[in-house]
């Protein structure tokens, strides 16, 4: 450690260094006020100092009750009519990737059928999906689309591993957003461990609706993840006769 650096500047450092290096992870929850005290003997005041230092620098959270934890990266998601996670990833210079978690065909209940449709009990194609940026998850994803509209759905997705691609080798060349709509609740314990999230940290759900050009319903989904939600609006006020109301 540096010489004549206060003690709460050795350990901010030392807890800096350890996730530079990925000993300590997003979503990580750091040691206790008690083992730091205890690892670099010193008072607990000492350790609340560096703590809150690095929580004023945005590297850690802390809460109540609850510890210290390795704050993950702001990664803003925007609402557009044409979602396209990788493309919108690698357009910001980042590394986009995605796991399948399950893919299978079921039937559809109540609320899926009617979003796709469908009558209740026909045949769906189910995709959950977990997506990374840079290596980090970012969201669990869950997708239905009519099983009878995409017979063949399932073997293409395996192929291609896109579900766009999947939808263009399908005759279905693009596809908008109709609707969202977005709520919160606090993570399960498989959530916070497959995001590495904490279960204190609220998670956004948003649930959609796309359909294809000629306004039929394509897919429903939902989207989890503590990502924060941007949602831009065009200025219109020229447009509707509103200026200088």
């Amino acid at each position: 450690m540096a010489l004549n650096l206060p003690l709460w500047r050795e350990i901010s450092q030392s807890l800096e260094r350890r996730i530079a290096t990925k000993e300590l992870c997003p979503g990580d929850k750091l040691p206790t006020e008690y083992e730091l005290s205890r690892e670099f003997m010193v008072n607990r005041h000492t350790v609340r100092r560096a703590l809150s230092y690095l929580q004023d620098k945005g590297i850690v959270e802390s809460t109540q009750g609850r510890g210290s934890f390795v704050r993950r990266p702001s990664r803003p998601a925007r609402l557009i009519r044409r979602p396209r996670f990788t493309d919108a990833v690698m357009g910001q210079g980042r590394e986009p990737s995605t796991k399948t978690l399950k893919l299978d065909v079921r039937p559809a209940d109540a609320k899926v059928a009617g979003e796709l449709g469908l009558k209740p009990g026909k045949p769906v194609i189910f995709l959950e999906r977990i997506r990374f940026i840079d290596g980090e998850p970012v969201g669990l994803s869950l997708h239905y689309l009519s099983f009878e509209r995409f017979p063949t759905f399932v073997e293409m997705y395996r192929a291609r591993g896109s579900i766009t691609h999947t939808l263009i080798d399908s005759g279905v060349p693009d596809y908008t957003r109709r609707r969202t709509l977005i709520s919160a609740r606090l993570p399960t314990a498989q959530e916070s461990e497959q995001l590495r999230v904490p279960r204190h940290v609220p998670l956004l759900i948003r649930r959609y609706l796309n359909v294809d050009g000629l306004g039929r319903p394509l897919e429903y989904g939902e989207g989890r993840g503590s990502q924060e939600v941007v949602i831009e609006f065009a200025d219109t006020a020229r447009d509707d006769g509103l200026v200088g109301e």
